[in-house]
């Protein structure tokens, strides 16, 4: 019974994320801390996931070859992104569907890996304990690493590009 409760749970749970992920991906204010802390914790991701594995050649390159993509895809992403530069400030508003591939391949390979440490808890057989050391895995994480480090890079690269907008003078304004 419980295998049929989690079976049913799983569909909720990715619809959930997939509608939370969406309604984050919309017009956003360009904050540069908020870039360069997305590319250090990808790039500290990307670090760690290799120091892991490595020797594990396979994988390694299967990480590799997942950043590759993944830069490819973010540097796709910026050129649809709609970059705006206002007086209020400035704006990104990314390419959806990019943006939720790459997040929620990720996240299927995290509620898959999850779901197998379920079946193997209740059949009573130990977990692989390499999960970064599957192929598989570690072109998920290269993938989301090189997408949105780099993509966070084109931001900051951008925002250095750009003169903020001077702001409208109001004469009723008296501070």
């Amino acid at each position: 019974m419980t295998t049929l409760v989690l079976l049913l749970l799983v569909p909720l749970a990715v619809w959930r994320i997939y509608s939370r992920l969406k309604r984050l991906m919309s017009r956003t204010k360009s904050e540069m801390w908020h870039h360069y802390l997305t590319l250090c914790v990808m790039g500290v991701m990307l670090l760690g996931v290799a120091i892991n594995i490595f020797g594990n050649w396979i994988a390694l390159a299967a990480l590799l070859a997942g950043a590759i993509v993944g830069a490819l895809l973010g540097q796709r992403n910026m050129k649809l992104t709609r970059l705006e530069n206002r007086a209020e400030g400035f704006f990104y508003t990314p390419n959806r569907t990019l943006s939720l591939l790459v997040a929620m391949l990720f996240i299927s390979r995290l509620i898959y890996r999850l779901f197998e440490a379920y079946l193997h808890m209740h059949n009573g057989m130990p977990l692989d304990p390499d999960f970064l050391g599957n192929p598989l895995s570690a072109w998920v994480f290269g993938l989301l690493g090189g997408y949105f480090g780099l993509y966070a890079w084109l931001l900051i690269q951008w925002r250095r590009t750009q003169k903020p907008v001077p702001r409208p003078i109001d004469i009723f304004d008296i501070k």
